[in-house]
């Protein structure tokens, strides 16, 4: 897998690239479902974290959300250098989208538009009061995550199914096949040895034997010793509750173990953003942003359900405008989605997903 991925166009199109950053799994999969966004092969490229590709263990995560945005811009201005640009993503990647648009805007690069999934301004979170909060919500992330592979797998091994048999809960075998013939690498991968490597293809700090994996088996935890957020304590039995172990292949077992990893660390990211980190007070920024806003169903586990913190979080999720200041941007435009927050890319809502996305495109170069 590589971190920036070409996954639909042409990347010598005269139009301008789509970069649409991953949500909190931390992989692009996701995109490889949207049906075709222009007919003029407009580049779209899909950014994943470098934990789920080849030597994750020489990527270390930044310590803000403003760093993993300026990380992938390193990244996105290799392949187009100079603006417009047109950033989006889906939850926690339409946050570090804004994320880059505020960076690029201060570089004094023109940025055309955002375009978020569902994703809430992450300044309005509040910080996790205790590592026992932060594990909470980071497994009721990932066991919602889980579930997802569970019924995926389920709905795929069905004959005549029209969903391909997925083997993680962002895409499938099927899927991931599907992008190797047509894809071409651009940033390559974190370590820039593969162009066509997938991240079956080769060992990772996940992966059975390796010296990282007793670090993040057990609860969403890590060997950064450097990093406070990640002294996660283990907890007994923490992983039996998956009834995954005697039915699931070597490899996606190793990739769950990297999505338990991103989880915790993404939600470190969110919940340290704080006012003003994303906005300067009182300053516009010069670009049109538009929010597709998801049916407000599902969106948190039973066993965060209950907590304030989580309450809050659903009441921000249900809001039109998802706490963003709509006066903020050059324009700013809501787009209703029939799609839930988890299940955007379900079959039977990524027709309706990739037509608004398409429209959002047609009147850009």
């Amino acid at each position: 897998m590589e971190v920036i991925t070409l996954i639909q166009g042409d990347r010598d199109s005269h139009l301008t690239p789509l970069f649409l950053v991953h949500a909190i799994s931390g992989t692009a999969l996701p995109y490889l479902r949207l049906h075709l966004l222009s007919d003029e092969d407009r580049p779209i490229y899909g950014i994943t974290n470098p934990i789920h590709c080849p030597n994750p263990e020489t990527f270390k995560f930044p310590s803000s959300l403003a760093g993993l945005a300026a990380f992938y811009l390193d990244g996105i201005t290799r392949i187009q250098p100079h603006g417009p640009y047109l950033l989006g993503g889906w939850s926690m990647g339409g946050m570090v989208a804004m994320f880059m648009a505020q960076i690029l805007q201060a570089r004094g690069e023109p940025v055309s538009k955002v375009i978020m999934i569902d994703s809430a301004n992450p300044e309005v979170f509040p910080c996790f009061t205790s590592p026992e909060e932060h594990r909470e919500f980071a497994r009721a992330t990932y066991e919602k995550t889980v579930a997802m592979v569970a019924m995926e797998l389920s709905a795929g091994s069905a004959p005549g199914s029209p969903i391909p048999s997925p083997v993680m809960s962002d895409g499938g075998f099927d899927d991931y096949a599907l992008c190797r013939q047509r894809r071409a690498s651009t940033w390559r991968t974190w370590s820039s040895e593969s162009s066509d490597c997938s991240l079956f293809d080769s060992p990772t700090s996940t992966t059975p034997g390796s010296p990282a994996l007793s670090s993040i088996s057990s609860d969403y935890s890590d060997n950064d010793d450097d990093d406070e957020h990640d002294e996660c304590e283990e907890e007994p039995g923490a992983d039996n509750c998956y009834e995954y172990d005697d039915v699931e292949p070597p490899a996606l077992k190793a990739f769950l173990g990297q999505i338990k990893l991103h989880v915790h660390r993404g939600l470190q990211l969110i919940a340290d953003v704080r006012p003003g980190d994303l906005f300067t007070p009182h300053k516009r920024s010069n670009y049109a942003v538009v929010l597709i806003k998801c049916r407000p169903d599902g969106l948190l586990l039973r066993p965060a359900h209950q907590h304030h913190k989580a309450e809050f979080i659903m009441s921000v999720m249900r809001e039109r405008s998802m706490r963003w200041n709509p006066g903020q941007f050059r324009s700013f435009e809501t787009r209703a989605f029939s799609g839930d927050h988890d299940g955007a890319f379900a079959p039977q809502y990524v027709g309706e997903l990739s037509s608004i996305l398409r429209d959002c495109l047609a009147d850009e170069d």
